[in-house]
């Protein structure tokens, strides 16, 4: 019975930190892929940056700081990531192909990120990922209602025409695109 016990001892604490339950294990994304999800957010429909004049959203935090926010307070992981960022860039082509000039009001970006969130999070159906529409009504402190996030949800849904296939092909082609821009996340 010794044997057993020291044998156990001497495995790796890679092996036990892999071999623990999926509710236990959790690493946090880097403020590189947090930044890249920033940039790539922001550019999908010019926003004001200006944010005193609409009283819901002058005390929202800009972008980057939300994000980042939001991904520590619902445990974002970086796959649930990767497919946010892919619904957000699909949010972007769709408008594009539909000629649309539209020009966001300061938070819009918030809401496509939380949007695009809250779809990654329902089309992995995977119990490990941590947050629900209340979860992310919370982060927002008050500024958007679960009401709310399920209308920004409906709404992004509705303009990527329910494209929400993301599997391993699309995910190896959209790092490999954004090569260049990732290189510093390993």
């Amino acid at each position: 019975m010794p044997y057993r016990g020291n044998r156990r001892d001497s495995l790796s604490s890679e092996y036990n930190y892999i071999n623990k339950k999926k509710d236990d294990y959790y690493k946090p994304l880097s403020t590189g892929i947090i930044g890249f999800t920033a940039e790539l957010v922001a550019a999908v429909i010019p926003c004001s940056s200006y944010n005193a004049k609409h009283p819901k959203t002058r005390y929202l935090p800009e972008l980057l700081p939300f994000i980042n926010k939001v991904c520590k307070k619902c445990r974002v992981d970086l796959r649930t990531m990767l497919y946010a960022i892919i619904y957000a860039k699909r949010f972007g082509e769709a408008l594009e192909r539909q000629g649309s000039s539209a020009r966001g009001e300061y938070g819009t970006c918030h809401r496509i990120f939380l949007a695009s969130l809250l779809l990654a999070k329902k089309a992995q159906d995977d119990d490990a990922v941590y947050f629900d529409n209340k979860q992310l009504a919370e982060c927002t402190d008050g500024i958007w209602s679960i009401k709310d996030i399920e209308m920004m949800e409906k709404a992004l849904a509705s303009t990527i025409g329910l494209d929400f296939i993301v599997d391993e092909e699309t995910i190896k082609r959209f790092v490999e695109e954004h090569r260049s821009e990732l290189c510093w996340f390993h």
